[in-house]
């Protein structure tokens, strides 16, 4: 059993480096400067929200 699992991670981390060193892509910088995340220097603002369901409807 231990052994099947064992060679069942070793798989997937197999395919997960295989396609990341297959994407080719340089590593991504990531920084914040207190109002936004910096992504390799260029400003990216998140805008989120949420909803809670029970408080939307007239009760």
């Amino acid at each position: 059993m231990a052994s099947s699992v064992l060679r069942v991670a070793i798989v997937l981390l197999s395919v997960a480096v295989f396609f990341g060193v297959a994407a080719g892509g340089k590593p991504l910088v990531v920084s914040h400067d207190g109002r936004s995340l910096l992504l390799d220097g260029r400003r990216r603002i998140i805008i989120s929200g949420s909803i809670h369901y029970p408080r939307s409807t007239p009760e």
